[in-house]
């Protein structure tokens, strides 16, 4: 008698075209757990290290709940260990020539490759993900990162020169991370010379196996540690000797409390927040197209987080009606298996997710999820909101990881309202067969990288970043390699924490003002007051204060500026900003080469105000011309901004566009009053910024002066000077959620107050932490830093093809 089938008949497998099961052995992962005695601790120095009297945590299978091991978690002399250890490896991984860095990274690409199998297996095994994201996006992608950043490094001595590696670098990685963000910020920092230690969260073992892998080439086993621990451990890692940089992935609120924690510690903070993107469809769009784009961008297990969705009202039905469809048609399971799209990321993300969509239902959302899942499912199932109220807080809210939010719009300029009145700006794509209406969109969007047509590409010589909350860290391309570089001769940076700093009171007691105008001595004539919106104007509380000359003589009076100015003068720059930014860059350049020939006719006069406050008549004149040839400089580096067409493979070409920060604030250090002044205006303005600056305290009438110029010459509030009480000021603009970013030159007080007041809209800072600048030297003054800080990098992505 026959034996009963217990599959499908092939004609109905021909009929139904559906998929069977692929498993993948993870027999290889097993063991390589079983060879640590299923006990993870942390791989410090080349060596494992397991450290006695430990809390463990379960390393757990998100689909069955399987313990698969158990990792130990760090505490602060573990931290201490790593940080140690790569700080002796830098001496001798940054002394040796950059051609022997690019030949060990390419060991290390040639380790991964014949452990790849064990790689993708123990990340789709321990994060639940799709296997075949990781087999073939993650793994492959991870050492074309290796072998591009080992060119990098053979010629770095030419291509980098002027510049040196950062030191020790931590970087600190968020639960839903996947090991190919941890390579998109070891791999430059490697290259350049710089030791690294991961604090990774626990149960993660795949960083663990990535820095065994390291530690086995030789003779370097230092330059990359990983401890497992919480991110509590922080503050421990970014406070030990040597440590540089703290770069640090994960939510928004987690790294905002950072930075205040951070504040006055020494090493620079790069931030990379946030996982949502952005898709804005039009009614130009090859909708089949877009479709399979939102299923890449939002359920193919490539993103971390959740999509935005902007539909054109014409073809919002169509759009929903073929997303719906093609939602039913994705399948959920064990990211093991092949033939999976969607994998799970573990109870956590499980609950984030259903919390989302219970409170936008609470506000009236009507929410589609494809598929039937049981209540107890480890799976979440591909989920579509719409229907959300424009003023519901759901709209304002991340949007988490396997959802997708809707929201028509009508116009084009509809559209960039909705894209950019969030606090975000990571990544978006536009849908849009009409070329030149897609690059607009593009052009126009505030999002650190663009793609046209396509969604999530990636490159390694492309780089990629975010603006306004998303962060102002980049990886990838020279972007990335400058993250973990200083110019040469730089100091180390050193703690500057002053404990006695009370944050709620810094900048609040201004000393008592005078009445407006003159009670002794000589006044300026005419009397400045505050210049705001291109013409001088009386400060709000009517008041002024002296400033005395080098021997306590009475030199005049300047205005007292206070909040009310401030805010007046951020509005005027606001009101400055779009037609700055539209102005081309010769038209720029004019005004600039303008500015210095009325900087030249007032020689004298600027050269006798220096001379007053101390400064010998030869040296005020030679600044004074220094001065004037610093705006030229600029004005002809307006020319080329540094904006760049490349070539991803074969996917296209990109444009790496130099676009502003938006408003910038600028606090101007005492020392060279009028050059420092130049030299930091100057850069702001060429790459299309408006700008609020705070003149020095000390000396601010040569300012006062060239603003006289500046009524004629320059558009009206592109350029706002208030003065007064330096920490008032000073906590004002920190504070200020429309300031965008911010430049401060003065006490170690104030640099700490900076860090700390703009964690509110993290805002991009460069504090000078008390130290004085050679502002008169080519390398300080008008070096290639100041045009890296006066501009951010966007990523215009134009891939050709069907």
């Amino acid at each position: 008698m026959a034996a009963t089938r217990a599959g499908p008949r092939a004609r109905e497998i021909f009929t139904t075209l559906e998929y069977g099961p692929v498993p993948e052995s993870h027999a290889c992962a097993l063991a390589w757990l079983d060879s640590q005695d299923r006990c993870l601790g942390h791989y410090v120095n080349g060596k494992w290290l397991k450290p006695e009297h430990r809390n463990a945590v379960p390393c757990q299978d998100p689909i069955t709940g399987e313990n698969l091991a158990s990792c130990l978690q760090a505490q602060a002399e573990d931290v201490a260990a790593a940080a140690e250890a790569s700080r002796t490896t830098l001496e001798n991984w940054s002394a040796i020539p950059g051609a022997s860095r690019a030949q060990h990274l390419t060991r290390l690409a040639k380790m991964i490759q014949k452990h790849q199998r064990l790689l993708w297996t123990l990340e789709s095994l321990v994060t639940g993900r799709a296997i075949r994201e990781v087999r073939d996006r993650d793994v492959p992608l991870t050492q074309q990162l290796l072998q591009y950043y080992a060119v990098q490094a053979h010629s770095q001595e030419e291509a980098l020169a002027g510049w040196e590696p950062m030191g020790v670098i931590g970087l600190i990685l968020p639960p839903t991370f996947s090991f190919l963000e941890m390579m998109w910020r070891i791999c430059p920092a490697l290259a350049m010379g710089c030791t690294v230690v991961v604090l990774v969260p626990p149960a993660s073992p795949t960083p663990l196996l990535l820095a065994q892998l390291a530690g086995e080439l030789g003779p370097f086993p230092g330059i990359l540690s990983v401890i497992s621990g919480p991110a509590s451990l922080g503050p421990v890692l970014a406070s030990q000797p040597g440590v540089q940089k703290v770069a640090f992935c994960g939510a928004v609120e987690e790294g905002r409390a950072l930075r205040r924690t951070l504040a006055g510690t020494g090493p620079e903070l790069g931030l990379a927040l946030g996982a949502e993107s952005l898709l804005l469809l039009t009614e130009m769009a090859d909708v089949d197209s877009a479709v399979e784009g939102i299923v890449d961008a939002a359920w193919s297990d490539r993103s971390p987080g959740g999509l935005r969705l902007l539909i054109q009202e014409s073809v919002w039905d169509e759009t929903i009606r073929r997303l719906q469809a093609r939602m039913g048609r994705l399948r959920s399971g064990r990211g093991l298996d092949g033939a999976v799209d969607m994998g799970a990321r573990g109870a956590a993300a499980h609950e984030v997710a259903q919390r989302y969509v219970c409170e936008a239902q609470s506000q009236g959302a009507q929410v589609f999820q494809a598929g039937d899942m049981p209540l107890d499912s480890p799976f979440f199932p591909p989920t579509l909101v719409s229907d959300l109220p424009p003023a519901s807080p759901c709209i304002q809210a991340e949007v988490p990881w396997p959802l997708v939010v809707a929201s028509p719009f009508r116009t084009a300029k509809e559209a960039l309202a909705m894209a950019n009145g969030t606090p975000r700006g990571g990544s978006a794509s536009v849908w849009c067969e009409r070329l030149g209406q897609a690059l607009e969109l593009g052009y126009r969007l505030q999002m650190g990288t663009v793609w046209i047509n396509a969604h999530g590409l990636r490159d390694p010589a492309v780089p990629t970043g975010g603006c306004k909350e998303s962060g102002s860290s980049w990886h990838g391309g020279l972007d990335g390699l400058y993250e973990y570089l200083r110019p040469s001769g730089t100091p180390t940076r050193l703690p500057y924490l002053s404990e006695t700093l009370d944050y709620d009171t810094f900048g609040l007691a201004v000393p008592s003002t005078l009445p407006a105008g003159p009670e002794t001595g000589l006044s300026p004539a005419p009397p400045y007051g505050l210049f705001v919106g291109g013409r001088f104007q009386a400060p709000g509380a009517r008041s002024s204060r002296p400033i005395r000359d080098s021997h306590g003589n009475l030199h005049g009076y300047v205005a007292e500026g206070g909040a009310k100015d401030i805010r007046g003068a951020v509005e005027a720059a606001h009101q400055a900003l779009p037609g700055w930014v539209d102005k081309s860059p010769g038209t720029r350049a004019a005004l600039l080469w303008a500015l210095a020939a009325a900087l030249e006719r007032q020689e004298s006069t600027l050269a006798l105000r220096l001379e007053r406050h101390g400064v010998e008549l030869k040296a005020a004149k030679a600044e004074v011309e220094l001065s004037v040839r610093r705006l030229r400089a600029w004005g002809a580096r307006a020319q080329t901004q540094g904006h760049s067409l490349q070539v991803a493979e074969l996917r296209g070409p990109v444009l790496r566009l130099r676009e502003p920060l938006g408003v910038l604030a600028i606090v101007c250090p005492d020392e060279w009053p009028l050059l420092a002044f130049v030299s930091l205006l100057a850069p702001a303005l060429v790459h299309g910024n408006t700008v609020v600056l705070v003149p020095s305290g000390t000396c601010p009438f040569p300012v006062l002066d060239v603003c006289q110029d500046m009524a004629t010459l320059l558009p009206v509030g592109l350029v706002n000077v208030v003065t007064g009480d330096r920490d008032h000021l000073t906590r004002c603009l920190a504070l200020h959620q429309d300031v965008q970013a911010l430049w401060y030159f003065g006490s170690a007080q104030g640099s700490q107050f900076v860090e700390w007041g703009s964690a509110g809209n993290l805002k991009p800072v460069w504090v000078n932490r008390g130290c004085p600048r050679a502002w008169d030297q080519e390398a300080e003054g008008t070096g290639p830093e100041l045009e890296l800080r006066a501009a951010r990098t966007k990523s215009l992505w134009l891939p050709m093809g069907d």
